[in-house]
C-alpha cells in the first residue's frame, strides 16, 4: 500500500540532494572566481586606482571628478561608492566592470562616508556644511540631512549596523546617531579635532586620532570617555608637522581584534600594537606623510598610502615587512580592501 508519509521524507532528501548538486558547484566556482581589489582614492587628482592585490599591479583606474575623498562598498561588494569633493557628488561603480553607474549632488566637500547593513543608506559628512547627508541608495538620492559639530570629517557604521558615528574637527566631537532614524543619540569630546576613528565589533572602545596627538586616545563608548592616550615615540626634533597638526591619521583594527595599526605621518612610518594590551610591536616604515590604513580581507595585509610619494605601501601582517610599493595617482590618502566576484 503507498503510505504518503512514509515516502515524503526519502523525496525531501533526494529533492535537497539534487538541490545541492546544483548549488554548491555554482557557489565553488563563483567563490573561485573572487579576487581581492584595492581602491585608492588620488585626493589631488580626479580618478581611484585599482590594484589587483594577489599580483600587486594596477588593474586599472576610474575617471570620477576632482578630488575623490571617501570611499565604502557595498554589502554584497557589487557596488563601491566614492565621494567627490571637488564636484559635491556621491558616485557609484560597478566593482566588476569598474564603471561608473550613477551620480548623485550632495552639500558642499563630502568627506569619508559609511554604509548600512543592508546597503540601503549612505551617510555623506560634508565638511563645510556641518551636517552629513543620507543617500537612499536605490534611487541614488538625498533623503535626509543630519545637523552635526563643525567639520564632519569621517563617518562608521557600528558592527550592529544600528549607530552611525561622526568625528567633527571644529566641532573636536563623536557624535553618536541611531542610523534608522538619524537622530541624536548622543556626544563625548576627545580633547581635539577628531580625526578617524577605529571601532571594535562589540562597540566598547573606540581607537581615536587628534589633531596634535602623536598617537591615539582610547574611548570608552559606554562610559563615553577617554579612559587612555597612549603616544607613538618621540619624532626627531625639527620634524615638521603635516597639515592641521596631524601627526597621526591612520588607523585600522585586524580582523580578529589582536592588532591595531597606527600611522605616524610626521614620522613616516606604521606602528603595530597588541590588543587590549595595546603594547608596541613593530614600527615599520614606509614612505612620506603615511595616510589611512586598510586591511586586506584575508588579514595578510596591511595597506598604507604615502600621501606625498603617490604610493602605497603592502605590509605582511605576519612578518611586518613592506612587501611591494605601488605606485599610484596624486595625493593618495582613503584607501580600501574588497574581495569582489567578476
Amino acid at each position: 500500500m503507498y503510505d504518503a508519509g512514509a515516502m515524503r521524507p526519502r523525496a525531501t532528501l533526494i529533492s535537497v540532494s539534487l538541490l545541492l548538486t546544483v548549488i554548491v558547484p555554482c557557489i565553488r566556482a563563483r567563490g573561485s572566481a573572487a579576487r581581492t581589489l584595492l581602491y585608492v582614492a588620488n585626493s589631488k587628482g580626479d580618478d581611484v586606482t585599482v590594484i589587483d592585490v594577489a599580483s600587486m599591479n594596477v588593474a586599472g583606474t576610474i575617471k570620477v571628478g576632482a578630488n575623490p575623498h571617501g570611499l565604502v562598498a557595498s554589502p554584497d561588494r557589487q557596488t563601491l561608492y566614492v565621494s567627490v569633493e571637488g564636484t559635491d557628488e556621491l558616485v557609484s561603480i560597478n566593482t566588476a566592470t569598474l564603471e561608473v553607474q550613477k551620480r548623485v549632488k550632495v552639500g558642499h566637500s563630502p568627506n569619508q562616508i559609511s554604509i548600512t547593513r543592508d546597503g540601503r543608506k549612505v551617510f555623506v559628512p560634508l565638511l563645510n556644511a556641518s551636517a552629513v547627508d543620507v543617500v537612499d541608495t536605490t534611487e541614488m538620492k538625498v533623503v535626509d540631512r543630519i545637523p552635526t559639530p563643525a567639520m564632519p570629517h569621517n563617518t562608521y557604521v557600528s558592527a550592529d549596523g544600528r549607530h552611525l558615528y561622526v568625528g567633527s574637527m571644529g566641532g573636536s566631537r563623536i557624535t553618536i546617531v541611531d542610523t534608522g532614524n538619524h537622530k541624536l543619540i548622543g556626544e563625548i569630546a576627545p580633547g581635539n579635532w577628531v580625526r578617524p576613528i577605529a571601532l571594535t565589533r562589540d562597540e566598547s572602545i573606540a581607537y581615536v586620532a587628534l589633531s596634535a596627538l602623536h598617537g591615539f586616545a582610547v574611548v570608552d563608548l559606554k562610559e563615553r570617555k577617554v579612559i587612555r592616550r597612549v603616544e607613538l615615540p618621540a619624532l626627531r626634533p625639527g620634524t615638521k608637522a603635516p597639515p592641521f597638526d596631524t601627526l597621526t591619521h591612520g588607523l585600522a583594527l585586524t580582523a580578529d581584534q589582536r592588532e591595531l595599526y597606527v600611522t605616524s605621518m610626521a614620522g613616516g612610518a606604521i606602528y603595530a600594537f597588541s590588543v587590549p594590551a595595546l603594547t608596541q610591536t613593530a614600527k615599520i616604515q614606509v614612505g612620506r606623510y603615511p595616510n589611512w590604513i586598510a586591511m586586506s580581507p584575508d588579514g595578510r595585509y596591511v595597506f598604507v598610502s604615502n600621501q606625498l610619494d603617490n604610493t602605497v605601501s603592502a605590509i605582511e601582517t605576519r612578518t611586518k615587512a613592506v612587501v611591494a610599493t605601488i605606485a599610484v595617482g596624486q595625493e593618495p590618502k582613503r584607501i580600501l580592501a574588497v574581495e569582489v566576484l567578476p
